[in-house]
């Protein structure tokens, strides 16, 4: 359901402001609303987040991976109490920091002009000499091999030395003949390159920059090394970083406040269900202050907050990777969750992957004990592990082996499958065709039942019971070739006429002339086509449930018909080859249990989004987002 919102003014002492922050902060209950005032309160809290979270990645590549299981808890009060100490640990990081970068910077100074000298490095005169004179031009650069020819017949004298794809070359030439050979030594791709403030000779200086480079190397690791020695302090960091952005989003609230010189005033949404908690809660801090709660008004973006039973819970990720459903609407978290949880069995439909997805998510929720999104979404894949155990046995397979097989030889051997889909594909395509109209009216009967509530009975009758009946109709016109009374198949016909008439004169009501009213509905009445189209839809279930089964087997037919078959009739091999091709067998299964488990979510909670929500879900909701403890790292009590 939709929690019901009130919309709270409050206004206290501005001395109290920051108490009743923290408070508001750990109930996590209301929802501020921007009075548009505050200045910079939050730029020094940003800057210590900011700051933690460098430190905190300055040491990652040294600290030991963070393994599985629940996060530490601390109170906010140990947290912001370790803000400090950590603030002072980031001083002595941050100076390494700077230190490990001024020599990278100095490493790559060094290593840019020592490969600009190697090629230089046959050339015995001092750098210091390579220089024009008064009569003489003296250029050293480089030019590409290709125009090493038009170089040398530029008709200044030159001198090459190394280099690949480009030579170093001195070009010397006398000054008054410059001017008219510059465009011959441009043409060839000379490009003029000096030495600079460089002294002595090229491999002098190219021994020189190696151990300067050498020694660099050698501080940097050393730097390293000191910077690896606080890795075992990175959680002190990363818990005052917690600490920080408690601080930070508490501050930045106040800027969401308006104030005067004596007190403040603060406007949210709170829970409808927490209201007598904020009370509380406030009146523990001083029993000065004025409060108001208040039903949202017309036109208020009023946010949406969803709670549900603790079986349905989960299933709220699922609405939520769609789109909350907006204020004052239906909730369509506990009417989907049932045919999820259905439809996500018979699409894995295999007892033993059911089994291990079941068991699988169970452990990561107990040993990692995640929060929030992740943990709805583990244990909508729990409840679906706990469906396919079910739903393999009803119409699936157990690891790709038939129950026929299984249970052969047992009073069990003709009860399971119920149905199996691979010897009778048209029971079981009936089945889901079946399960999908039975979804579909739901949809239909509570679109019907929000327009009764609006008080738009045209709207539930000409808009959705229509098609009830419509598609009641038609399906009752199959009754002679299924060997029904034909008077069944002929009142169906009758019915569905009918109601398509209601559809025709009605659906376009809102139209003022008769002609655009019966336009309006005949292209109502085209909506029949989709109807056809959604029920075909359902046959991914039994399409997904038929893949599963038929892959498994063939996986076991590889491994164990085929592979372990070669084996036989060699002894010394048996062992080594049972084990190899269980090895395989598992592996494989494994594989093919997570490429179905994704399918079939995805495709199980596409028939929700469309074939269900489709029909009367109102989207578009923003998230209840109050104040509260955001922590990455550690749980707060």
């Amino acid at each position: 359901m939709i929690v019901p919102m009130k919309k709270l003014t409050l206004a206290a002492p501005l001395e109290y402001r920051e108490e009743i922050l923290q408070a508001l902060q750990s109930i996590c209950a209301v929802q501020l609303i921007s009075a548009g005032g505050g200045g910079q309160a939050s730029a020094e809290a940003e800057g210590r987040v900011q700051r933690l979270q460098s430190a905190g990645e300055l040491l990652k590549p040294f600290a030991k991976k963070e393994g599985f299981g629940p996060k530490p808890e601390a109170t906010r009060q140990e947290l912001e109490a370790e803000i400090q100490p950590a603030l002072e640990l980031c001083a002595e990081l941050e100076g390494l920091q700077r230190r490990i970068a001024q020599n990278g910077g100095d490493t790559e100074k060094r290593s840019q002009q020592l490969s600009a000298l190697l090629p230089w490095a046959e050339m015995a005169d001092p750098l210091e000499n390579v220089h024009s004179t008064q009569n003489v031009r003296v250029m050293a650069g480089t030019v590409p091999a290709e125009g090493v020819k038009a170089l040398m017949e530029s008709g200044a004298l030159v001198r090459l030395y190394g280099g690949d794809k480009e030579r170093a070359a001195l070009v010397i030439c006398p000054k008054e003949q410059y001017e008219d050979i510059a465009p011959d030594i441009r043409a060839a791709g000379f490009q003029e390159k000096g030495f600079g403030e460089l002294k002595g000779s090229a491999a002098e200086n190219i021994e020189r920059l190696k151990k300067e480079i050498a020694a660099l190397k050698a501080e940097r690791a050393e730097l390293s090394a000191q910077l690896a020695a606080f890795a075992h302090r990175r959680e002190e960091i990363c818990r005052a970083l917690d600490g920080a952005a408690i601080g930070r989003d508490r501050e930045r609230s106040i800027e969401e406040l308006a104030h005067t010189d004596t007190a403040f005033l603060l406007t949210g949404w709170v829970r409808e269900d927490m209201t007598d908690k904020v009370r509380r809660e406030i009146e523990k801090i001083t029993d000065v202050y004025y409060l108001d709660l208040e039903d949202p008004a017309e036109g208020d973006a009023v946010p949406t907050a969803l709670k549900n039973s603790r079986l349905i819970t989960p299933y709220e990720a699922v609405t939520s990777l769609y789109s909350l459903p907006a204020y004052g609407t239906v909730d369509g978290t506990p009417l989907m969750a049932p045919f999820y949880f259905i439809f996500f069995g018979m699409m894995l439909s295999d007892t033993v992957y059911g089994a291990v997805l079941a068991l699988g998510a169970w452990a990561f929720l107990k040993y990692t004990k995640p929060a929030g999104m992740v943990k709805n979404l583990a244990e909508v894949l729990m409840m679906g592990g706990i469906s396919t155990v079910f739903m393999g046995l009803l119409f699936g397979t157990c690891a790709g082996v038939s129950w026929p097989v299984i249970f052969r030889g047992t009073a069990l051997e003709n009860t399971f499958p119920l149905i199996d889909s691979s010897a009778d594909p048209i029971a079981m395509l009936a089945l889901c065709a079946a399960m999908g109209i039975v979804q579909m009216f739901y949809a239909v009967f509570i679109a019907a039942y929000s327009c009764v509530k609006r008080g738009d009975w045209a709207g539930a009758i000409v808009d959705n019971l229509a098609w009830v009946f419509i598609i009641t109709g038609l399906l009752m016109m199959a009754a002679p070739s299924l060997g029904l009374p034909a008077a069944l198949g002929t009142a169906g016909k009758w019915m569905a006429i009918a109601f398509a008439a209601v559809v025709l004169l009605f659906a376009g009501r809102s139209k003022k002339n008769i002609a655009g009213r019966l336009m309006s509905g005949a292209g109502k009445l085209y909506d029949v086509t989709s109807w056809l189209g959604d029920v075909l839809s359902y046959a991914r279930i039994f399409a997904l449930g038929l893949s599963t089964g038929v892959i498994g087997l063939v996986l076991n037919t590889l491994c164990w018909d085929m592979l372990f078959a070669s084996f036989k009739g060699k002894p010394a091999l048996m062992a080594a080859g049972f084990v190899i091709v269980t090895v395989l067998s598992v592996a494989l299964h494994a594989f093919m249990m997570a490429i179905s488990t994704l399918g079939c979510f995805v495709h199980a909670a596409r028939l929700q989004y469309v074939e269900f929500f489709g029909k009367f879900y109102e989207a578009g909701g923003k998230a209840f987002r109050p104040l509260r403890y955001e922590t990455k790292y550690v749980n707060v009590k």
